[in-house]
């Protein structure tokens, strides 16, 4: 198996790496810059959070165009909707994460949060954050970030993971982005 190769033409400018690569995507495929994320997401005051999330969204965009744009199947496809619902999943838990540790009293008020994600689920929906529906989803697609792990799925990974669920949850974090935000 080959190793990643990365060409560093000045180690002061990142986006100098790789320069003499040929590009991926015509420019007009690009990922939205994370400015643009992080301005969708900027109801979450802890910065760090939420240049993280916008780091992933970019992330997510990427991956997108990739499977829309080349012939991925099989196995790859399964492991590529995997990954992508897992990114999908440590966007809301780190939205939660960072609303719960940012101490924005709506949520936190007279709790002591813990901070697993189905209990994070749980208060949210509790303090009226979101909607008992998003609630269950939210629940899913954990359950789902759970059995990600090799060692405890009981099915073949080539075709354990779909496109649709991975629209599916895409639309779900559109919605949990929405809701939380008009929330907070």
């Amino acid at each position: 198996m080959d190793r990643l190769r990365k060409q560093i033409e000045n180690s002061q400018e990142r986006r100098l790496d790789n320069v003499s690569k040929k590009e991926l995507f015509e420019s007009n495929r690009h990922p939205q810059s994370a400015n643009y994320y992080k301005e969708e997401w900027s109801f979450i005051k802890k910065k760090g959070a939420r240049e993280n999330i916008a780091y992933q969204l970019q992330y997510l965009e990427f991956m997108i165009n990739l499977y829309n744009d080349y012939q991925i199947y099989l196995t790859v496809e399964s492991l590529l909707c995997k990954n992508l619902m897992i990114t999908i999943s440590s966007i809301i838990e780190s939205a939660l994460t960072s609303i719960m540790e940012a101490g924005y009293d709506k949520i936190t008020a007279g709790t002591n949060p813990d901070r697993n994600f189905k209990s994070m689920i749980d208060l949210a929906y509790a303090k009226g954050i979101f909607s008992r529906n998003m609630k269950y989803k939210l629940q899913g697609l954990r359950r789902v970030r759970n059995s990600i792990h090799l060692s405890s799925i009981d099915y073949q990974e080539h075709v354990a993971y779909e496109p649709e669920d991975v629209n599916n949850y895409l639309d779900l974090l559109d919605k949990f982005r929405m809701e939380l935000s008009s929330a907070l």
